[in-house]
């Protein structure tokens, strides 16, 4: 079993090949590309996904590799997650593999096993850099980042063929710290707007197919109201949804600027930020010098109230103003795609996730 520590970014497939042209990348000990095509299974009742488990099969030139992944755990954007691989002969499953690996006891019955089919398909190219950024640690750091641009498709239960673009980044420490992974995701964030990611490729999957429901945060554990252990509790909970609305409204940027795109993910992180941006002034005198968050946070929150305050508004209005609403949505979706398309909105929420990483 491999614990990988990663750090994931959302970024506009338009913005991909400016990133690839950045200084930075060129001081990568190597470069290489590859295309990857992965088969992901489930059951048609969608156990795994309810598991938090991902099953795949990946296609790597002339290997297979059969991928077993757990949920794990995330902290200021930061994942940790459990991964099991072993290669195949042929892109058939093999369950007796799954037997060596942190299987959820209930998928293990055989009748479950012979229901498992296949569900979606990624099938994107992979270019990775090897990069040693300067220390935030003061050991030496090497960070692999990897770029992936391709799309997620499946096929409905109706039959119908659907797709979505897929384009992200990929930190993952091979040696230094934490702090270190957030060091450089800032300084791409400087150069490229980019977003913390809490949406796996196999969640994007799942999304395309409407199987995914948004899971229910876990009650909080009793808490002193006075302690910066209670602030990083919230603030958890807060910066996910607020990454997971952003990335979606993103996600939903091929739909249209109507009601096709994603407003409940849009409206979420509004709510979101506007709770980061309250725990930074309730907490203020229990966290280091956040000053250099306040203000871009305060911006973020008065734009994203200005490009959705129609929507609230709608709520209150009779049917007799639908026509209305509908007017507003198009002028609206640009701006948020605006806001996503800033550098700033990014640098500020990887900036609290580095907060939230280094308490």
């Amino acid at each position: 079993m491999a614990r990988e520590i990663e750090l994931k970014l959302s970024i506009d497939p338009q913005q991909a090949a400016a990133f690839k042209a950045l200084p930075l990348l060129a001081k990568s000990d190597t470069a290489a590309c590859q295309r990857l095509n992965n088969q992901y299974f489930d059951t048609p009742d969608r156990l795994l996904a309810q598991h938090r488990v991902a099953l795949r099969i990946r296609e790597q030139g002339e290997r297979y590799i059969q991928t077993l992944k757990t949920r794990g755990s995330s902290r200021g954007g930061l994942h940790q997650r459990n991964e099991w691989e072993w290669d195949l002969a042929t892109p058939e499953l093999d369950y007796s593999l799954l037997a060596t690996a942190d299987w959820p006891e209930a998928l293990q019955e055989s009748e479950v096993q012979r229901r498992i089919v296949p569900a979606f398909n990624t099938d994107f190219e992979r270019t990775t850099w090897m990069l040693r950024p300067q220390s935030v640690s003061g050991e030496p750091a090497l960070i692999e980042l990897v770029l992936d641009r391709g799309q997620v498709s499946a096929t409905t239960a109706g039959g119908a063929a659907v797709t979505t673009a897929l384009c992200e980044l990929e930190l993952e420490l091979k040696q230094g710290s934490a702090a270190d992974l957030y060091g450089l995701a800032l300084l791409l964030a400087e150069a490229v707007p980019v977003l913390l990611s809490d949406i796996s490729k196999a969640e994007r999957g799942y999304r395309l197919l409407g199987a995914m429901d948004e899971r229910p945060e876990p009650p909080l554990e009793p808490v002193e109201l006075d302690s910066v252990e209670t602030f990083a509790a919230l603030a958890q909970r807060a910066l996910t949804r607020a990454s997971r609305g952003l990335d979606g409204w993103r996600g939903s940027q091929g739909l249209g600027q109507g009601e096709g795109r994603d407003w409940p993910g849009a409206e979420t992180a509004a709510v979101a930020c506007l709770e980061l941006q309250a725990l930074l002034q309730c907490f203020a005198t229990l966290l280091p010098l956040t000053a250099e968050l306040q203000v871009p946070l305060a911006q973020l929150c008065q734009g994203l109230e200005g490009a959705l305050g129609w929507r609230r508004l709608q709520r209150r209005l009779d049917k007799a103003a639908e026509a209305w609403a509908r007017a507003q949505a198009p002028a609206a979706a640009g701006q948020l795609d605006a806001l996503l398309n800033d550098p700033a909105t990014g640098r500020v929420l990887l900036g609290y996730g580095a907060l939230l990483q280094g308490l």
